[in-house]
Order: structure tokens, then sequence, then C-alpha cells
């Protein structure tokens, strides 16, 4: 059975998160644009990982800001980080099950949302602690082609004699939308109006190293992951999957060296009614 994000652990990434999260620090620059956060308006900021962008956040707004995130390593590295920030602080929370009394103009969910296996408990929960008119800014991959370059290097597992057997009880995490108005169904479902929604396709052009560990602070965590198999994985699999998947990234490799990295991902904005 697939495991809520609860069970997802990511407390080993902690230390490199904010180093590799190359992509999910750019696409965040279009999402803090978008959501335009005013001086003095309350932040929660939820899946805040090592908190380098919850900071960055604090230091834009007087206001209180709010980090939460279901890995103790991660909440343990964000506030080692930012403690000479008094209106930030640090909670490790679950995204479906938290609960808050503080009341937010912003929250800001930021490479995070599919993750969630409850996506309804977590909007639900975002509505609660949002002030009236308040609002909420989404950026996360989407769509079954959500990155199409490590979807070619995972059909090299699929197909690898030695990891095809085990590969073959990997179940899939993730939620992706194909389309923008499946994320504002979703959204309108819960009682929030959409003020802006695009689904965009990203490309630049990274090294086969910085490639990799892209793929290394986010897709990993899933691919990786025992909570998503059925079966026990063995040191010898992650380190043969993880040869294979460098492999397959460095053949994707123009004459140059690099790697033109693409990605599938929804940016949203939406507020309370």
């Amino acid at each position: 059975m697939i495991k809520t994000m609860s069970k997802v652990n990511f407390n080993s990434k902690a230390f490199t998160y904010a180093d590799n999260a190359l992509v999910q620090k750019s696409a965040f620059e279009v999402l803090l644009n978008l959501l335009s956060i005013q001086p003095e308006e309350d932040v929660l900021d939820i899946g805040c990982g090592p908190g380098h962008i919850t900071k960055k956040i604090a230091q834009i707004t007087t206001g209180t800001v709010q980090g939460i995130d279901v890995s103790q390593g991660m909440i343990e590295q964000a506030v080692s980080s930012s403690k000479e920030l008094p209106n930030l602080k640090y909670s490790v929370m679950d995204a479906e099950s938290f609960e808050l009394n503080t009341k937010y103009d912003v929250i800001v969910c930021n490479s995070c949302f599919q993750w969630f296996q409850k996506p309804e408990q977590v909007l639900m929960r975002c509505f609660n602690v949002l002030k009236e008119g308040g609002r909420i800014g989404v950026q996360a991959p989407a769509t079954q082609s959500y990155c199409p370059n490590f979807i070619s290097a995972i059909e090299k597992i699929r197909m690898h004699p030695y990891t095809r057997e085990v590969f073959s009880h990997f179940k899939s995490p993730w939620l992706f939308f194909d389309s923008k108005e499946e994320y504002e169904r979703l959204f309108m479902n819960y009682g929030f109006d959409i003020i802006y929604s695009e689904l965009r396709e990203e490309s630049n052009l990274f090294s086969v190293e910085q490639a990799y560990k892209i793929y290394q602070s986010g897709a990993e965590n899933g691919y990786l992951n025992q909570s998503f198999y059925t079966v026990t994985l063995t040191d010898d699999y992650i380190s043969v999957f993880r040869k294979l998947v460098k492999e397959a990234i460095k053949e994707q490799a123009d004459s140059s060296g690099m790697v033109n990295l693409k990605f599938e991902r929804i940016y949203l904005i939406a507020k309370k009614q």
C-alpha cells in the first residue's frame, strides 16, 4: 500500500538538499513573484525542507513566518541555519494532519504538492489557517511526463535484467494531474478562487553531474524509497539503480557535455473565498 507523506523519509537529504535542488529554487523565484508577499504579511511554508527558501521569505516580511516539514532532519537543519531571524520558526508537522492556531495571509507550497497522497486533507487544513482573503501559492512538477529526462532514465531500470524484477514492485507515490484545469477544480472544490494557473514546460542546460544531483534531490526520494516497494530493497539494487540512472543521464548529454533538462510544472495561486 502506498504510504502517506508522513512515511517519506527525507532525513538523509537534509544536508545536501539546498545545494542540489537547483530547479526547485529557480521555480520558487517564479512562485515568489506571482505571490508578491507584502512587508507585514504572515506566511506559512509547507514542506519547507532545510529552510533555505523559508529564510528568504522571512527577510521579505516582518510578519510571522512558520516553516513546517515532515522530516526531523530537515527541520533541524533549518533551525540551525536561521537563528538570526526572530520572526521565523519551524515545526515538524505532516501537511496532511497539521494543526496551527495562527492565521496566515499567505501559504507557500514549493515543490512538494506532488507528494501529497491526500491533497484534500492538505487543502482543508490550508483553508482553515488562512485569513479571509488569504492566498496559497503552489508550484510543483506536473503531468505523467513531469520530467522526460528522468522518465527515460527510469525506462533503463524497467528493462535492465538486474533491476526489472524488483522495480516491477514499485508503486509511484506522486500526485500528477495532466491539465491545469484538474488542479483548478481540486482547489475550487475546497473553497478557493483561482487567481492564476499555468502549466509550463521549462528547460535548462546542466552538466551531467548537476542533472544527476537534481534527480537525487527529488525523484530519487520516490524511486529508491522502501515505502513504495512491496519487496525489500538491497544495497546492491540501490547501487546498480543509481549507476544506471547516471549512465542514462550521461547518454542524454550533447557534444559539449550538457543535458537539456525539461520539466512540466504547475504554477497556481488561489484565494480563500
